[in-house]
């Protein structure tokens, strides 16, 4: 325990979100109401506690310009912050994820940060429980020579049944159909060939559990962009019934107040889908989209 602090429960949580995910005091003050204690009730309540636990060392203040001027300020855990959110942890946080987020990233890492806050409080709201999550990059997932390293990771738990899902925050900064590392064709082989995996030792253990199954929800800045992404899905589909892929933009979802449980996905085959659907072989009542190939597909970029 830090000396000359009595961390509450709320605290807790707070510390235990940010090691989830570098946050401001306005995504905080947002994610609150998923504590177990009562939630913050302004931004200046947040701001306070927070420099109450950066003079003990638990976390860190660093300042970022605005898009049109101003400076904005983010909280990440430092390595005390982390061992009194964790303390059961016998791991040390990768460094990365202790340090200032360099200026290329940032952009990236408050989308994703605001998408992590709102999947949280969007179940949190719909009765949904959160049984696990990973952010910040730390979950990864390799067979072969494919190794992804998905945004954020969360596994839900409703009506009895269990929905994992990855996130990939995708800024439109990296090429569709390339074969680039980062590609949006090379994540995806990466995901088919790990469900594969996947499904071939659950099948070599003699089928015992639940089917395993994820989804990969791609959340990108445009529909266009969101409609080029599930048509190369379909193209690179190694089974066309299975709903591996969805995709919808960042506005949708941070719009929706119920983004977990509302249909405003698409699949591959272009019908609408929920993150938590429990009658997943129902079909919900809007008309499936067209889904069409980019102009231009620039193989090998």
């Amino acid at each position: 325990m830090p000396q000359g602090v009595l961390l509450s429960d709320r605290d807790l949580a707070m510390l235990r979100l940010l090691d989830l995910t570098p946050a401001t005091a306005m995504q905080i003050r947002k994610a609150s109401v998923t504590f177990d204690d009562e939630p913050f009730r302004d931004e200046r309540r947040v701001r306070e506690r927070l420099q109450t636990l950066a003079e003990v060392g638990l976390v860190r203040a660093f300042p970022a310009g605005m898009p049109g001027g101003g400076v904005m300020h983010y909280y990440r855990l430092t390595q005390e912050g982390y061992r009194a959110a964790l303390p059961e942890s016998v791991d040390n946080p990768p460094r990365v994820s202790l340090n200032e987020i360099a200026p290329s990233r940032l952009r990236h890492a408050m989308a994703t940060a605001e998408v992590i806050v709102h999947t949280l409080v969007a179940s949190h709201e719909r009765g949904v429980r959160v049984l696990k999550s990973t952010g910040d990059g730390r979950l990864t997932l390799s067979i072969g020579e494919h190794r992804q390293q998905p945004d954020f990771h969360v596994q839900l738990g409703f009506a009895g049944r269990y929905f994992n899902l990855v996130f990939e925050i995708d800024m439109a900064t990296e090429p569709l159909d390339s074969y680039r590392e980062q590609s949006i064709r090379t994540k995806i082989l990466g995901y088919e060939t790990y469900h594969d995996w996947v499904l071939h030792n659950w099948k070599l253990g003699g089928f015992q559990g639940p089917r395993p199954s994820f989804r990969v929800v791609f959340l990108t800045t445009g529909a266009e962009r969101a409609n080029h992404i599930l048509w190369l899905a379909s193209d690179l589909a190694r089974n066309k019934d299975r709903r591996l892929v969805y995709a919808s933009t960042q506005d949708e979802y941070l719009s929706e107040r119920h983004a977990v449980a509302a249909p405003i996905f698409n699949d591959h085959h272009g019908e609408w889908q929920a993150l938590v659907d429990p009658q997943p072989t129902s079909r919900f009542r809007r008309e499936p989209i067209r889904l069409t190939p980019p102009i231009v597909l620039p193989h090998g970029l």
